[in-house]
């Protein structure tokens, strides 16, 4: 399908990150309004999701050499997609997650891949399932962000598709021992600015991987804000 909607424009990630080490990695982005966006492969279902569940905001990032860091390639070695999973509770608070490899205090929202030849919504069932063990309603098509970079000099494309869901109240358990996930965070909507934030603060050999995450929830944040199925934000 060919999407025409507002897209952004930003500057490399790693080189900004190599400039002011802590600091947010994304600077000088400019939106770039009536920008096209390629055809995703049919067999996606890009288009269905779309058709059922809300046309998605497409933003695009230039993230430089980010592919010849470590912590970002094992990411996306063996993916071309991944799914981002905007898990809301009955209160309204959404949910996080974390792993026994991860930095101590990092919690991020859950992703998963999408397989070779996998139905987009199908992946999103799976992976919900895999990471929490819920059945959660798909609500709204949020986004899809598309990653440019570099993997020792050759281009590279990456997506995300990210969606709002339901999650109902049931008790949050991983499915998939190999995800290693290893406690769950529930927090108000306005707290992903503050996620962000700590993930882009990360250093050493997750600064990157810190800033590439972050992105994702500062645009949850600001779809959360502008997104008219979004109730009342609940006390922290």
């Amino acid at each position: 399908m060919r999407l025409f909607v507002p897209t952004v424009i930003c500057t490399p990630l790693c080189l900004a990150s190599r400039q002011a080490e802590g600091s947010c990695a994304i600077i000088g982005c400019k939106a770039v309004r009536g920008a096209s966006v390629h055809e995703f492969p049919a067999e996606l279902g890009v288009a269905e999701a779309g058709r059922l569940h809300g046309r998605p905001v497409v933003r695009t990032y230039d993230l430089g050499d980010c592919g010849d860091e470590d912590r970002f390639w094992e990411m996306w070695q063996a993916r071309l997609a991944e799914v981002v999973l905007v898990l809301r509770r009955p209160d309204g608070r959404i949910v996080l997650q974390t792993k026994s490899f991860y930095p101590a205090g990092t919690f991020r929202l859950p992703t998963g891949g999408v397989r070779a030849g996998e139905d987009l919504l199908a992946a999103v069932r799976r992976e919900t399932w895999e990471e929490t063990g819920l059945q959660a309603r798909i609500v709204r098509f949020l986004g899809v962000l598309r990653h440019h970079f570099r993997r020792r000099g050759v281009a590279m494309e990456r997506a995300s598709f990210v969606f709002l869901l339901e999650a109902g109240p049931g008790r949050l358990q991983p499915q998939d021992g190999s995800e290693r996930i290893s406690a769950f965070r529930e927090v108000p909507p306005r707290a992903l600015e503050s996620v962000a934030g700590q993930l882009e603060s990360l250093s050493g050999e997750w600064a990157v991987w810190g800033r590439f995450r972050a992105l994702v929830h500062r645009f949850v944040a600001e779809a959360m804000r502008r997104t008219s199925d979004v109730r009342p934000q609940v006390d922290a």
